[in-house]
Formats: structure tokens, sequence, C-alpha cells
């Protein structure tokens, strides 16, 4: 029974954990929150990792830093500060990004003004108040342009630059078109007068009269012929 313990701590970290191993290599380490016949759910601790049974070549069930941060809450007081600092930073560096956020926004609902939780959920001071990080640029007069935080001179300066670039692009759209259509055109006027160069010549080619199918042809164009009338002289 006593060796039992010392065999825990050989384990390797990775193994505490259920692991999901892959036909196509590589694993998925977290705890287990469902499993069907069809697909296995696993809570990474960042958020839950669905999996087609399908792609799964086995699976080794083990305890999970989940578990242990389950287990280390339970235990916690509603106002142990320092107690849910500490599995706040436990969960950080079990790569437990959900379960830290959660334990220190129960240390906020304790300590508003704690530091530690404060920074970690990524608020700063102002005017000696814990704000977002959004509320403080707000109330600092700043714009939020293509997701970033500036002055509006500086947002007035990008619109500009971004409506002249639009506008030279429009302008050079504009311009291929009309060379497109001029390109068009000249085709179609050259076609044209191809067309009416080639009627032209068969007007005096072509035959005036057919005697049907299998005859030939009966009459071709002859130039106009000259009669003179002779007058007889006295």
């Amino acid at each position: 029974m006593k060796a039992i313990p010392l065999l825990l701590l050989l384990v390797p970290a990775a193994a505490l954990a259920d692991e999901v191993f892959l036909k196509d290599a590589g694993t998925i380490s977290g705890r287990i929150v469902e499993q069907t016949a069809d697909t296995v759910r696993v809570d990474v601790g960042g958020g839950v990792v669905g999996v087609p049974m399908s792609r799964v070549e086995r699976i080794q069930k083990g305890r999970s830093p989940l578990d242990d941060f389950d287990d280390q809450a339970k235990k916690l007081g509603p106002k142990d500060v320092a107690g849910w600092k500490k599995l706040a930073r436990f969960a950080e560096d079990k790569g437990l990004p959900a379960q830290a956020h959660d334990a220190y926004k129960k240390v906020l609902s304790i300590a508003p003004d704690d530091a530690d939780a404060n920074t970690a959920l990524g608020r700063v001071q102002l005017d000696g108040k814990w704000v977002t990080a959004e509320e403080s640029y707000r109330a600092r007069g700043f714009v939020k342009y293509n997701n970033e935080w500036m002055t509006p001179a500086e947002a007035q300066v990008l619109q500009t630059e971004a409506a002249n670039d639009q506008a030279r692009r429009d302008a050079e759209d504009r311009a291929r078109d009309a060379e497109d259509a001029a390109r068009d055109a000249e085709a179609r006027a050259k076609d044209a007068e191809a067309r009416a160069k080639k009627a032209e010549r068969n007007q005096w080619v072509d035959p005036l009269v057919y005697g049907g199918w299998g005859f030939g042809v009966t009459e071709w164009p002859v130039a106009p012929t000259f009669n003179p009338i002779w007058e007889d002289e006295d």
C-alpha cells in the first residue's frame, strides 16, 4: 500500500489526465465530459473539443488538472481571497485559462480592488478606479478604428487615406472599363467594314441566276454592251 503514492509520483504529469490517442497521430489531454459510440468530448481547460470515435485509436483514463482544480475549489470558503488567488495561479500554470479567469472573477467578487485579480483580467486604473481597458480608452476620448484604439484625429487621417485609395481604385477600374469598351467598339467597326467589303466583292462575282439543283449557273453578270445605230446616208 505504501508503494502506491511513490508510483503516482513517478508517473509523468502528462499522464495525469484523460488521454485520447488519435489514429492520425497526436493526442488530446484533458477531462472527458462525454463519450458516445460516435463522439468523445474532452474539456481541455480552454474549451471542449469533440472528436469522432472513428479517429480515435484508444483512450486512456486518468486524473487531470481539471479534477484538481475542482477539488481545490470545493475546499475554499466564499471569502477566501488568498485561496482563490492561489487557485487562479494554479490554473494558469496548468494551462487552464477559463478556470483561471473564473477564479480571478471570484476574487473580484470578494475584493473588487484587488490589484492582482484586476490586472490578470485586463483591467486598468483610471482616476483611482479599476475599469476595463475599453472603458479607459473611451473615457480618455479614444475611438476604435479597424479594431485598434486611437485618437479621433488619427482615425480621421486613416479614414481619409482609405477613401482616397478607394477613389483611386474606382478611377482605375473605370479607366480599364473604358479601354475595354473602346477596343470592343474598334473590333466591331473592323468587323463591319470587312463584311461590307466582302458584300461589295460578291456583288460582281456571284452569279445572278441559278438554274436549280444540278443545273449550275445560267447567267453571270456582264458589262453592258454598246449597240450603235447606223443611219443610211443619202
